[in-house]
């Protein structure tokens, strides 16, 4: 053995070597992986478009931003404040349906300029109504309160039915991320649609969502800095929603494989094998074989290369999923 030159100066001292060029390349890896996903990130998200619908819609007196709750409401707690629904009327609506988008950003922030506006712009340009809807997140957030924040929004839209010419009837929620955690939960029989007496969404449509725990246990990684982001990400929603002493069982709560049941909403999902912050192999995947248990119908797209936070996936593998989701809605109410 000594006479290998990586154990020349014994055994200890080659395990050492091994970890460290273990502990560089595997660095190395992931930080490619993050700025890839971020330059990916620039070119697929229409964050010009998304911004130019906004202003349009401004400018013809059409653009909605409400506050969901009312001022008795947020004056009793001012964690309320800052959630809003935005409108956003289709010019030429093919019928009165609509779907709410719900951003990302792992219940710390969010990701309206890339996973809202443009979504809403590209829904108009099909002839689709929406809203979206930024609910409360860190220091914000409380034990389901983005839940909250989304059965409010569903009630006040469903308030203003004949105001803003749309119908409860058929509708989808829309999720990505985080958001796709928050879409997840609402459409099952907890914390969802039947606590606010709503009707069930027709169709759920989740990008690369956040579904289960992300316990370094029950999902061991092979690269080590990849499992401190994924832990850290699944960590950080539990906290800010249930705080540090509860944690745990926050991680447990916002499991969403565990609320299907068998009249679970029809699903649509897509997510991307170079996903570093929530891959599809921990989160994606495990939705799609809890949703075949349950004999749930849904079509899971996997796309080969695609990273994290694609929003509408313009010139990745992903191209065109927005399209397919929506006639898979269709299909389910008609």
């Amino acid at each position: 053995m000594k006479n290998i030159y990586l154990f020349a100066d014994g055994a200890g001292e080659a395990v050492r070597t091994i970890l460290v060029v273990y502990l560089i390349l595997t660095f190395a890896f992931t930080l490619y992986s993050v700025l890839r996903m971020y330059f990916i990130e620039k070119m697929s998200n229409d964050v010009k478009g998304g911004k130019l619908r906004v202003k349009k819609l401004k400018a013809d007196g059409r653009f909605t931003q409400i506050p969901v709750y009312s001022i008795e409401e947020m004056k009793a707690d001012k964690k309320k404040n800052d959630v809003r629904l935005m409108y956003f009327p289709s010019d030429n609506p093919t019928s009165k349906r609509f779907v709410v988008i719900l951003p990302g950003g792992g219940y710390a922030h969010l990701c309206t300029k890339q996973e809202g506006y443009p979504l809403a712009a590209a829904l108009n340009r099909m002839g689709v109504n929406a809203f979206i809807l930024e609910y409360r997140t860190g220091i914000s957030c409380t034990a389901f309160g983005p839940m909250e924040d989304l059965g409010k929004a569903l009630q006040l839209i469903e308030k203003n039915q004949e105001k803003w010419n749309i119908t409860m009837e058929g509708y989808a929620l829309m999720g990505f991320s985080a958001g796709g955690n928050l879409a997840g939960i609402f459409a099952s029989h907890k914390f969802g649609y039947m606590d606010y007496q709503l009707p069930k969404p027709a169709t759920i449509i989740l990008g690369y969502p956040w579904t289960c725990v992300n316990d370094w246990l029950h999902h061991p990684y092979w690269n080590i800095w990849i499992g401190i982001l994924g832990v850290w990400l699944s960590n950080r929603g539990s906290f800010h929603m249930f705080g540090l002493s509860h944690i745990r069982r926050g991680r447990e709560l916002l499991d969403v494989q565990k609320y299907i049941e068998e009249d679970y909403p029809p699903t649509f999902m897509y997510s991307g094998s170079w996903d570093v912050l929530v891959p599809a192999s921990r989160h994606a995947d495990v939705f799609d074989s809890c949703l075949k248990k349950h004999n749930i119908k849904h079509i899971y797209e996997k796309h080969f290369g695609v990273p994290h936070g694609i929003g509408l996936g313009r010139h990745t593998k992903a191209d065109g999923w927005l399209n397919r989701a929506v006639e898979f809605w269709y299909s389910n109410i008609q």
